[in-house]
């Protein structure tokens, strides 16, 4: 059986080596699992500590995504095989990589080709350079399937302009490549063709100094080459009505701008859809979630979205909303609440309550 992670180390004119790290679940839009999750913290941990390793450069197998998230379907099948735990394994490991990767000492590229989404989002999100290509499309859709923005989404998505971050969490809206640069969700624009000349440059580079220096040099020059190829930012076209519509002094009056919002824009209306179709509990956590992590650091992040995930899992609308998009394919969820309004504030209290009690966070060792 082929691995869904494949490692390899490419050798570089100075001695040194380039650690390549490919997400390999083409068919499921190299979503994450378990597994695949263990692998890569284990691997990142190992060759933190590497001295041969100067650079890492992550990739997914394919043309289609660089990750689609995490591989939801089989944490649901876990939960309804009765294995209550899963959620909480699943997690805490996700949340490690992704903060590790933050952490990272040592240059990351993420070669964000395709689809980014989800747990592919918070892989990219710490990485040094977020490349971008001409295919790229990004999203935060967990209000589809009854999640919210996780993956550190709460510290990344609160600290975009013009409160867009809300916007994206509660409407799923897709982005392109120059919507992300705009966002600084990504940091670097490459045209994908580019990718075996950047790893090639790589090998090439003389790694002797800087090692941040010569990985910026490399990528930029591929940047510099891909500049004139950057697709129209519909985020940037419509931020001023977003800031409009988002900037309420309540939860009831942003649902209320986007239910009379009229508009023959695709992209706004999908989004607007999106919003009024998805689950309501999912929307109400998501927006007390943004209010609580306004100014807290990114581990404490991480320690509250454990909570959170884990909850919604067991106790909220996941389970439902990823039969309804992914099993059944029905795309008629039946979501505990209709409307935000009629989300129950104690429900609200019981998705932010630990579910394991007094003991201590799981994460709080980060």
């Amino acid at each position: 059986m082929t691995e869904k992670v494949q490692f390899d180390r490419l050798d570089t004119a100075s001695g040194h080596q380039v650690g390549v790290i490919t997400l390999n679940a083409e068919r499921s839009l190299n979503s994450l699992n378990k597994a695949m999750l263990d692998s890569l913290y284990e691997q990142f941990s190992e060759w933190q500590e590497d001295s041969k390793i100067v650079c890492i450069f992550l990739q997914g197998a394919g043309e289609k995504a660089f990750c689609a998230g995490g591989d939801v379907r089989s944490l649901r099948q876990s939960v309804l095989d009765g294995d209550t735990s899963a959620p909480g394994q699943f997690f805490e490991k996700e949340y490690r990589l992704d903060y590790l990767i933050h952490t990272y000492p040592k240059p990351v590229i993420c070669w964000g080709n395709g689809v980014i989404m989800g747990g592919g989002f918070g892989l990219m999100a710490g990485a040094d350079f977020r490349v971008v290509t001409d295919t790229s499309v990004m999203a935060m859709p967990e209000i589809t399937i009854g999640l919210y923005p996780d993956v550190g989404g709460s510290w990344i998505l609160n600290r975009l302009p013009a409160k867009i971050g809300l916007f994206m969490a509660l409407t799923g809206c897709r982005l392109n490549p120059a919507d992300a640069m705009y966002l600084g969700l990504a940091n670097r624009f490459i045209d994908h063709a580019f990718r075996k000349n950047v790893l090639e440059s790589l090998q090439e580079a003389d790694w002797s100094g800087d090692h941040y220096q010569v990985t910026s040099d490399v990528v930029q020059y591929y940047a510099d080459n891909s500049a004139g190829w950057l697709p129209y930012s519909k985020i940037r076209e419509h931020r001023d009505l977003i800031a409009r519509m988002m900037d309420k002094s309540n939860f009831s009056a942003i649902i209320a701008d986007l239910k009379a919002l009229e508009t023959e824009d695709s992209w706004l209306e999908q989004a607007r859809n999106i919003a009024l179709t998805g689950s309501a509990l999912s929307a109400v956590v998501a927006y007390e979630q943004f209010k609580k992590s306004r100014y807290v650091s990114l581990k404490e992040v991480f320690q509250s979205e454990l909570v959170l995930s884990i909850n919604c899992v067991l106790k909220g609308d996941f389970q439902e909303g990823v039969r309804a998009l992914l099993v059944d394919k029905d795309n008629q969820p039946q979501w505990a609440y209709p409307l935000i309004e009629e989300v129950p504030r104690e429900k609200v209290v019981e998705m932010f309550t630990p579910p394991w009690g007094e003991s201590a966070n799981p994460l709080s060792n980060l």
